[in-house]
Order: C-alpha cells, then structure tokens, then sequence
C-alpha cells in the first residue's frame, strides 16, 4: 500500500448494544457544516460526513445518533435521545506545534465509546524505516507532532502488513488488530486494564489516500472498563465506513 504525505474531530458513543442489519439502508444524510448539509442525523440512515479533508459515510442504526460540531462530530447510540451531558469530549493541550488531544466521558467505565480525528499522513510515522532517518528530513515542530501521534498510532506498515511499533508497548499488554476496507486500510488495538479481563482504553487508525482517521476510547487516569464484546461491536461498526471524495 502506497501512502502518501490540519485536524478535524469526531466523537463516536455507542451506549447499547445493537447488530448492523441485513437490510439494506438507501436514505442517505449529508452531515457537515456546508450549506444545504444537517449538522444532525439519525438511523436508520447512512450519514455521510464531511469533515475536512475526510469525507466518509457510516451507518446509523436504529437509536443511533450523529451531530456535527464545528469541526468535531459526535456520534451516540442511546435507548433516550441524547442530553449535551451525554457526549464524551474533546480536551486539547497546547504544544510547541499545535495540540495535542485526547477524549473524555463522564459515567459509566463500561459506556462504549471513541472519538475520531482526521489528519494528514505527513504528520505521522507510518511507513516501516527507522524515527532517527526520517528526522533529520523535518523540522523540530512536525517532530514533535509525529511524536505525539506515533502514540495514537503506535503501528506501522510493511512489507507484511500493519505492525504494532515500540511504542504499543509490551505485546501481552493488548490485543491488535488489521483492519480493511475499500481503498483504505488500518488496525485496532484494545489496551489491557491490569486484571487483562477488560480493556482501559481503546484506539485505531484508517489510512485511506493522503489522510488518517484516528479514534480513541479512553478517558486519562479514570480507565475505562470495556469488555471483548465492545471491542467487536467497535470493529463492526469501523466495517461499515466508506471513504468517498
């Protein structure tokens, strides 16, 4: 796989369980901040989204939710429509270049949800050869950036595939996963609470073209506690994404 060399953010909160259906789904809903576009939608639909340089479409099942939110999108699935308490959220901390992000939510450690970011593929190591190289060719501000997100996304691609980076950290410390789809590609990993029946944070990355979806389920030193069957559900629903131009 070829890929070639700016953040927008979503939210994604599945709250139940719920299975993709057999049935088609046809209505489409364009979500975005663009004029004739709903900065909301929900299922059954496959919402089409529009978030900067990432444009892709996922299906909403019934009780699922989708909002934009200049530039971030949140995505819930919940039996009540949702209340603005519901959402995870987006916390930012400045650095050298730019911010660095992650995703919070308030309640329930066993809630399943991620957030997405969409970047550019410069910003990142994702190409198997060595940091040390590829450092002396940019500058000390995009090294801090490609720092920040080798940690979001600590694999990278060869000859093999997409394999886990040092900075994954120990192999038995969580479950990883290659993930595919049309004209794009990625991997998944499920990080362990220490008890290894359950996992404290959740990320995954999709490369399609010149740009990177990054999701993360994680909620800093309040670890989550999500169980295999979330990390499935998770993946299902990363299946249903389709990357358009």
């Amino acid at each position: 796989m070829k890929i070639k060399y700016g953040w927008y953010i979503a939210v994604i909160c599945l709250i139940s369980t719920s299975a993709f259906s057999s049935n088609k789904i046809d209505t489409v809903v364009n979500v975005g901040n663009e004029t004739g576009y709903s900065d909301s939608a929900s299922g059954k639909i496959v919402a089409a989204i529009h978030q900067g340089n990432c444009n892709y479409s996922m299906v909403l099942l019934e009780n699922q939710y989708v909002k934009f939110n200049t530039p971030d999108v949140v995505f819930l699935e919940s039996d009540t429509k949702p209340t603005d308490k519901s959402w995870p959220y987006l916390e930012q901390a400045e650095m050298s270049a730019g911010y660095d992000w992650s995703f919070k939510k308030n309640g329930d450690p066993k809630s399943k949800w991620f957030g997405l970011m969409c970047g550019g593929v410069e910003d990142f190591y994702l190409q198997d050869s060595p940091e040390s190289i590829d450092s002396e060719n940019v500058s000390p501000e995009l090294q801090d950036i490609k720092q920040a997100n080798s940690l979001k996304c600590p694999a990278s691609l060869s000859a093999s595939g997409w394999v886990p980076t040092k900075n994954a950290g120990p192999p038995e410390g969580y479950i990883f996963q290659q993930l595919s789809g049309a004209e794009w590609s990625g991997f998944m990993f499920g990080f362990k609470n220490k008890n290894n029946d359950s996992f404290a944070r959740i990320s995954f990355c999709l490369v399609q073209g010149n740009n990177v979806l990054i999701g993360a389920a994680g909620n800093g030193s309040k670890q989550l506690s999500l169980d295999h069957k979330t990390l499935d559900e998770i993946r299902m629903t990363l299946d249903s994404f389709k990357f358009f131009q």
